[in-house]
């Protein structure tokens, strides 16, 4: 019964989201669609064209590597009229999968990175060949006078473009392409460097990426940029600045010089060769590769691993197979004394073991799929020990933005119970790159009754937020929230349905399930030992007696909290807060309230930067 309920509540879910975009995008004349889909190179390739477009234009995407159709249906409730662009990032993992997408938007651009065996059991037979099917749907919506951009080293891809209506810019070794890669070198620990030529000029493409495998998202991102009417040079000189997506040949660097490569996103097994080639070719005083489950093959589990344990041996010093499947890699062993191969049932093991072995000068490998092992916990728990453990918990988003990680009860519980069973994880030194959007939170007290009072001038910044940024109220478990786009970074506004007094715990609940820490949050509310009109900021303290403050620093256990103190004592009042907070806002506050509630809206765009840790504010807005 539960199970329904989940299900029932998630179509209603989809279904209102997919109602209030379709009629948003009546409204979005003016903003042009950008389609990517592939088996790999998706988010990357997103990435990249965001960073290159959002150079010139103001620009909405998909998050971080989420790509269903729900997502895609709240990227279109975000994205406004000054938006030029919209890039779509679509996953195609079933049958029909982007027929609902597709429905909400016609691609202006569309990208198809390649054609592999990603999700080949969804589709019951059909093979790659049905694969095909289904990702050439993005190209065959495009209009005539839209642009597809093809990887023309891919047969199956190839044979899309070929029968494509609109124009085409195609990319690759062939020597036909369009945008032709003619050298790509990527040698730890020198970055990926690719040598290209476009209507036969010569360019050099340095990056701060790594890894030959991601030259075609750059060559992708290049033709998006021609096709959206930049020159190459410029679309070049942005790429400089891109920096790894999370996951995805990701440098990591731990204080004990011990660096990780994390590609744990996803690992098909196709797509195995490409990252420990990097390895083997890298300089590094040793090479250690840990490998947990592999995805996406036909024929027997134990021929399988038995036969990547032997080819993958030959590119590092030292493979560590994790997970169900290790004993299967052992017997890949040459004898009962060889060491360069190990394997361990749970990650806590392995862990372990790496903790004794690693050394300053180790170059280590992560190569697995996130939703079943969680392979950056192997990172994470060298810095601060971690609580959480668990085995196969299907959470999506990575464990260091997960608020389990330090919790002594490690079972997987991911409803309600968190709110009380929850604490928030503290950073830890590690140099990582990622994406999370502030969220820039208020606080009030919900209900009609309750409006334009001193209490809720919290629930007011953030409304003016969301009438002057174009904000769309959603309604969520824990209250309501609005994305919007403030300097051209992605923030999320959050209202929780709560009492002031009770604030916290839907805050700690909505960071738990988004995978949030306090420090993404700015706290907006009112304060009655200021003088109204005043706003100031602080960085840390304590409550100072608010009841809603007190109620969020209680529940994240956690006093370093951002935020905005906005005034509103009028001179000469020397009533007790608690007389007061509920009172509404006489006649000439109110005719005051506008400006300072443009004042406070001015305040959050400059807290904005001082919000992003090192992992937000390296990278392009979303």
């Amino acid at each position: 019964m539960k199970e329904f309920y989940a299900m029932f509540s998630w179509r209603k879910r989809l279904l209102l989201a997919f109602t209030q975009a379709k009629l948003h995008r009546l409204s979005l004349t003016q903003t042009q669609f950008i389609g990517i889909t592939g088996s790999a190179g998706k988010t990357t390739t997103k990435e990249l064209c965001n960073l290159i477009l959002s150079g010139s234009y103001s620009v909405m995407t998909t998050p971080q590597s989420l790509n269903t159709p729900i997502i895609v249906a709240e990227t279109m409730l975000a994205t406004e009229k000054k938006h030029k662009f919209c890039i779509m990032e679509l996953g195609a993992f079933k049958p029909g999968a982007l027929d609902l997408p597709l429905r909400l938007f016609r691609p202006k651009i569309g990208v198809l990175t390649n054609i592999e065996k990603d999700h080949y059991r969804a589709f019951k037979g059909q093979g790659v060949d049905g694969i095909a099917v289904e990702k050439a749907k993005l190209i065959e919506a495009l209009s005539k006078n839209g642009t597809a951009i093809l990887n023309m080293d891919d047969p199956r891809v190839k044979a899309i473009g070929e029968r494509c209506k609109a124009r085409v810019i195609w990319v690759g070794k062939n020597p036909e392409s369009t945008i032709r890669l003619c050298k790509v070198t990527s040698r730890w620990p020198e970055p990926l460097k690719l040598t290209v030529t476009y209507q036969g000029k010569l360019y050099e493409v340095p990056t701060h990426l790594y890894g030959t495998q991601l030259a075609l998202s750059i060559l992708s991102a290049l033709g998006v940029a021609i096709a959206a009417g930049l020159s190459i040079e410029e679309a070049i000189n942005k790429l400089v600045e891109a920096v790894p997506t999370a996951g995805r040949m990701q440098i990591v660097t731990g204080e004990d010089d011990v660096t990780f490569i994390r590609d744990d996103m996803k690992a098909p097994y196709w797509s195995l060769l490409a990252p420990f080639k990097f390895l083997k070719e890298a300089d590094a005083l040793r090479k250690i590769a840990v490998v947990g489950s592999i995805s996406d093959f036909s024929g027997d589990s134990t021929m399988i691993y038995k036969r990547c344990a032997r080819e993958l041996r030959e590119y590092a010093d030292m493979v560590i197979f994790v997970g169900d499947n290790a004993h299967r890699a052992l017997r890949a062993r040459k004898d009962e004394n060889d060491s360069t191969l190990q394997g361990f049932l749970t990650l806590k093991e392995a862990s372990s073991f790496l903790q004794k072995t690693l050394r300053p000068g180790d170059l280590v490998l992560l190569k697995g799929s996130n939703k079943s092992d969680h392979l950056q916990r192997l990172i994470l728990d060298r810095y601060k020990p971690i609580q959480c453990w668990q085995e196969r918990c299907g959470l999506e988003h990575f464990c260091n933005h997960c608020s389990q990680l330090y919790r002594g009860d490690s079972t997987n519980e991911q409803t309600g119970n968190l709110v009380d069973k929850v604490e928030i994880p503290v950073s830890i030194p590690v140099k990582e790159t990622g994406r999370m959007a502030p969220v820039i939170v208020g606080l009030g007290n919900p209900g009609k009754e309750f409006e334009n009072t001193l209490h809720n001038i919290g629930y007011s910044v953030l409304d003016k937020l969301a009438v002057d940024y174009g904000g769309i109220w959603q309604n969520e478990e824990e209250g309501q929230t609005a994305w919007i786009i403030l300097n051209g970074v992605s923030v999320v506004l959050f209202k929780s349905d709560a009492y002031m007094n009770k604030t916290g715990l839907r805050l700690k609940h909505y960071l738990a399930r988004t995978g949030r820490l306090p420090e993404h949050c700015l706290l907006i509310y009112d304060d009655m030992d200021i003088e109204f009109g005043t706003i100031k900021f602080k960085p840390d303290g304590g409550d100072g007696g608010h009841l809603g403050l007190r109620s969020c620093l209680k529940s994240l256990r956690i006093y370093t909290l951002p935020r905005l103190r906005c005034g509103v004592r009028s001179p000469g009042n020397t009533a007790k807060a608690k007389e007061q907070v509920l009172a509404k806002f006489n006649k000439k506050e109110l005719e005051q309230l506008p400006q300072i509630l443009d004042q406070a809206v001015d305040m959050v765009i400059k807290t904005i930067p001082q919000l992003q840790p090192e992992s937000l504010s390296e990278l392009p807005a979303a």
